[in-house]
């Protein structure tokens, strides 16, 4: 994706740290209503809700197989988050799906800079 829709199709642009992976239960069912979420402490918010300190990620089942192309967080990964909404219920989950959606604050300062300038931030 270009810088552009990138921007545009994340819902929500943060600076922030990986907290760690957790399960959620959907309802009272067994565990095939479960997903698998993180949490993305947010210190600067540069798109989305102003006041938002922390997002739900879905991520895969760090127990269960995973693909190759499955993206790892790891608890302390501090960066630049463009997140996108993720459909369905329950609302308010985001996804970090792609590589271009985390961008590594110890490696990657310079595309930080880019892409808070391309949002209007200095």
């Amino acid at each position: 994706m270009t810088d552009d829709e990138l921007l545009q199709r994340s819902d929500l642009v943060v600076l922030g740290t990986w907290a760690g992976p957790t399960e959620m239960g959907l309802s009272s069912a067994p565990t095939e209503n479960r997903l698998n979420v993180g949490a993305v402490v947010a210190y600067e918010v540069f798109k989305g809700s102003p006041g938002q300190t922390l997002a739900l990620v879905v991520v895969p089942a760090t127990d269960g197989p995973r693909r190759s192309t499955d993206l790892v967080y790891r608890p302390g990964d501090r960066g630049l988050w463009l997140l996108r909404r993720r459909p369905g219920i329950p609302s308010g989950l985001y996804l970090a799906d792609h590589p271009q959606r985390f961008v590594p604050e110890a490696t990657g300062a310079a595309r930080i800079r880019e892409l808070r300038k391309a949002l209007g931030r200095p």
